[in-house]
């Protein structure tokens, strides 16, 4: 009598699925959520302003620990380095609860900018470069699609909470929850395949960034760098420039609350579906075509809000669909890039070096489309210069394939 065996899992996808509850707690749970609890922080006293100035301190510290995130994983390991973050982010949501005044919040938003800057996208692509040879775009879309779970997930739960149980208590309730997360996720991962006496998914596998990498060590021209940082520069004021004024850009354009509401929860469920194929279709096309279709997809959508017009709502959701894909370029592709661009040893370097000019675009564009509305009346036109910078990155992009993979007599083709 013949038996055939089940195939087991192979535990990369544990650690998968490891990095997806990362960015559930260290991205989604420390800055998505944020945005929900913001009413209910301004209803202690505190003005607009000074609300708005708790999500600014988040990005300032989240950008500022990405110039050491390199040392500190060399010095205390991925495992233990992730426990320590994700501790972090749990401070962050008890420091919180102790509400009352606005330094208390901007201690809690300083603590949570350390947790997203140290225990997220840089670790997670990190153990997915180390446990995945094959597959690699796809585990990384899966763990990507984490923040917007968890906004999908955790907004109308905090929401309900707060109004239940009151603030203080919904903010310990989150840092129960991230602590054991934290632990969890500790006792689950590995830093490597060999800890656990496996070799990396689909070891043996020559495609992509994998194969690249056995050419040897390669150093990118100074001229590239200096262009991707342009790139991530581009990238990072346009994801957060875009995303963040979703809602009043539709009733800008004369739809309804309920209408610009839902622009922004659709956003965030094309947005999760995106990622989840679009590290597929980095694994079958390529990163570099993949997430050029991402960014051509992205711009179309940023030059359908001109046909926005406060009566059709296909006017209204087609555009923010688009961009909603097309937005999964923004995580999936930094780490993508970083694999074909560099060799084994280089890579850690030059992913630190994409995140730390994203989250300065971030921090320098993020307030744009509002200066722009201030004087023109309206948001439209901010989304004009959003599609003109991320063409500017689709050309960098290309660019830099171009350049920084050519050697041993080859150039990369522009298409």
């Amino acid at each position: 009598m013949n038996s055939t065996k089940t195939p087991k899992l192979h535990y990369a996808w544990i650690v998968c699925l490891c990095g997806l509850w990362l960015f559930v707690c260290n991205m989604g749970l420390t800055s998505n959520i944020l945005s929900v609890y913001l009413p209910f922080i301004e209803a202690e006293g505190l003005s607009d302003s000074m609300g708005s100035a708790i999500l600014s301190v988040r990005c300032v510290f989240s950008f500022a620990v990405t110039f050491l995130v390199e040392l500190y994983y060399r010095k205390l390991s991925l495992r233990r380095g992730i426990l320590l973050a994700s501790f972090i982010g749990a401070a962050s949501a008890a420091v919180y609860s102790l509400g009352g005044s606005a330094l208390v919040y901007y201690t809690g938003a300083a603590l949570g900018g350390v947790c997203y800057g140290l225990g997220c996208i840089y670790p997670v692509s990190l153990l997915l470069s180390n446990w995945f040879h094959t597959h690699r775009g796809l585990a990384l879309g899966v763990s990507s699609a984490g923040s917007g779970v968890a906004t999908m997930a955790f907004s109308p739960l905090v929401s309900a909470l707060a109004l239940r149980f009151g603030l203080r208590t919904t903010f310990l309730l989150q840092a129960g929850f991230m602590l054991i997360s934290a632990i969890a996720v500790f006792l689950l991962l590995r830093d490597d395949p060999a800890q656990k006496g496996l070799e990396p998914y689909g070891a043996g596998g020559e495609s992509g960034s994998s194969a690249r990498k056995k050419e040897g060590p390669r150093e990118l021209p100074k001229l590239v760098l200096w262009m991707l940082a342009l790139m991530m520069l581009l990238i990072g004021g346009a994801g957060q420039a875009f995303s963040g004024h979703l809602s009043v850009l539709a009733q800008s354009c004369g739809y309804s609350v309920k209408a610009a509401a839902t622009v922004v929860s659709l956003q965030g469920m094309v947005l999760v579906g995106s990622k989840f194929l679009s590290g597929g279709l980095a694994d079958k096309f390529g990163p570099k075509r993949c997430t050029s279709l991402l960014m051509a997809l992205f711009i179309l959508g940023c030059s359908l809000v001109q046909l926005m017009n406060g009566i059709s709502l296909f006017w209204c959701y087609a555009p923010v669909a688009l961009m909603g894909f097309g937005a999964s370029v923004y995580n999936v592709g930094p780490p993508l890039w970083a694999g074909d661009l560099s060799d084994r040893t280089g890579y850690p370097k030059l992913l630190k070096w994409l995140q730390i000019f994203y989250n300065l675009g971030g921090i320098l564009f993020s307030a744009v489309p509002g200066i722009i509305a201030d004087h023109t009346g309206e948001y439209k036109s901010a989304y004009v210069l959003i599609a003109a910078m991320m063409v500017t990155s689709l050309i960098i992009l290309r660019w830099s394939y171009h350049t920084g993979l050519q050697g041993k007599g080859k150039r990369a083709p522009l298409l």
